[in-house]
């Protein structure tokens, strides 16, 4: 079978999260691969897997001052800017659990390192376990990705770019050659969603196929 992966399924594989049982599940699917082939579109490999790594890069710089100086206001970097709320969760679960450990200059040197760790892992990934890297960014269909943002978060203020040009990707690879989608984004990436291309006239034509999406959490 032809897995096309979400973005979440190689962060879980290489332990980003505090979700436990995603990071055990995606391991074990991953790890059992067999004679499956694994595909990963070039928008996530090219351009969110980088603004992903550069946000974890500021983020433990941001770590290392506010754990280091205690006159340093939080957040005040420019950088500082391109990190999400979910970053600063993070930020301030690793600020808690580290701000009372006597020895910092360990801490600071451990966490130095850290980004250098989490960069060689997912480039590891990339080399050894992705088969195939498919739909250039350049060639994804401004109308289709256009249409499912439309769709996605429906009634949220909040939309996601990101997450359309990746399933803009799947489809597009889908009608070349079949493959199944692997999410762990139950809420957002459904095939509702999808089915929406068949009620455009000109996409239904140009997509007559649809793929499946499957779950992380449902293995």
């Amino acid at each position: 079978m032809r897995w096309f992966l979400d973005m979440c399924i190689i962060l879980y594989y290489i332990s980003e999260g505090d979700k436990e049982i995603f990071i055990k599940k995606s391991q074990k699917f991953v790890n059992e691969k067999k004679e499956n082939k694994f595909l990963l579109c070039y928008y996530i490999k090219d351009e969110n897997i980088p603004k992903w790594l550069n946000r974890q890069k500021v983020l433990f710089r941001e770590l290392i001052k506010q754990i280091s100086n205690s006159k340093y206001e939080p957040y005040s970097s420019e950088e500082c800017k391109y990190l999400y709320d979910k970053d600063k969760k993070k930020l301030i679960k690793l600020i808690a659990y580290f701000r009372d450990v006597s020895d910092k200059k360990e801490i600071i040197k451990k966490f130095e390192n850290a980004f250098q760790e989490i960069e060689f892992r997912v480039n590891i990934f990339l080399k050894e376990k992705i088969d195939e890297f498919v739909i250039p960014i350049s060639e994804i269909d401004f109308e289709l990705k256009s249409h499912l943002f439309t769709f996605l978060n429906l009634g949220s203020p909040i939309k996601n770019d990101s997450d359309a040009k990746t399933l803009a990707s799947a489809i597009q690879e889908h009608n070349k050659n079949s493959l199944t989608i692997l999410t762990a984004d139950k809420s957002d990436w459904n095939e509702d969603l999808l089915e929406e291309v068949n009620y455009h006239f000109n996409l239904k034509k140009k997509y007559p196929e649809l793929p499946k999406i499957k779950y992380l959490q449902d293995f």
